[in-house]
């Protein structure tokens, strides 16, 4: 297939490329960094300037495409907590993006989403018929996702766990504390978080590009659900360093999500099935 890129660039986007070219996808990037440039076309792909706020230029770059991947987020960096740019790429961009793809007859439609949009279950396990539980920090990916379901396109939405891997700084960020000493367990540290591996959520995309139908919703996380209290006390064991202490602050939701609805109906499943061997890559002290 000719297929678009949006988040070409990213931590995902970048994964994502070289996965689709290895399947003999045509591959068409939009790029904003002129030092991407030169990277993507060694590697085969089809650059494209433009923005996902410029709608002529998405319009003009889905010409002729029979796909198109919404890859883009704008995370904030060095902990900052705006998060108004990711939430005007997920409203105004995924806007723009479906009006371009619809423009020119585009086929096919993958977004990324997240798995926070279903908020709190507790201990619970929870597939994609749970219902979802809007919050300020889901608010933006619910009316991104509303836009895709309505949008009369042949949609796939995948909601992706917490990212891990590389290029993601989660895992650097946690170890970096735990040396530190001052890595801290949420609450008692029952509360689940649903992962995944970038390279797990990218070859995620690529299967439904080729087999998800149209309308399909997925959650891609790994196989294992992990307590904060399992999962922080691994990586400081991993540093030898002292255990974390419980009694920190809550960020995020309790939830842990299954991914059999993926396995089955994509054939899809995790290189790395749970944070033991994704997180493997450390030396070990």
């Amino acid at each position: 297939m000719n297929v678009l890129i949006v988040g070409a660039t990213g931590v995902l986007g970048r994964i994502v490329i070289p996965r689709l070219l290895e399947r003999g996808h045509h591959v068409r990037a939009i790029v904003r960094r002129s030092q991407s440039v030169r990277l993507l076309e060694q590697a085969g792909v089809e650059v494209r300037s433009g923005d996902i706020f410029d709608r002529s230029s998405l319009e003009a770059a889905a010409d002729g495409c029979d796909a198109a991947f919404h890859l883009a987020t704008a995370i904030p960096k060095d902990g900052s907590q705006d998060w108004s740019l990711n939430d005007r790429v997920r409203r105004e961009g995924t806007r723009n993006l479906l009006d371009a793809v619809l423009k020119n007859g585009v086929r096919r439609y993958i977004q990324q989403s997240i798995t926070l949009l279903y908020g709190d279950y507790g201990q619970q396990i929870v597939d994609e018929s749970a219902p979802v539980q809007v919050s300020p920090i889901s608010e933006s990916a619910a009316d991104m996702e509303g836009m895709v379901r309505s949008s009369g396109i042949e949609w796939s939405i995948l909601r992706g766990g917490i990212f891990y891997g590389a290029g993601t700084g989660r895992e650097d960020g946690w170890r970096q504390s735990a040396r530190e000493g001052n890595l801290t367990i949420p609450g008692d540290g029952s509360d689940l978080i649903s992962l995944v591996h970038v390279v797990d959520m990218a070859r995620a995309a690529v299967a439904a590009l080729e087999h998800a139908p149209a309308g399909s919703i997925y959650n891609i996380v790994d196989d294992e659900q992990v307590s904060y209290k399992r999962l922080f006390n691994h990586i400081a064991a991993q540093l030898g360093a002292d255990p974390p202490q419980s009694g920190g602050p809550k960020f995020l939701p309790s939830l842990g999500c299954s991914n059999a609805k993926a396995r089955l109906e994509l054939g899809w499943s995790p290189a790395y099935p749970n944070f033991f061997s994704g997180l493997a890559n450390v030396e070990l002290r």
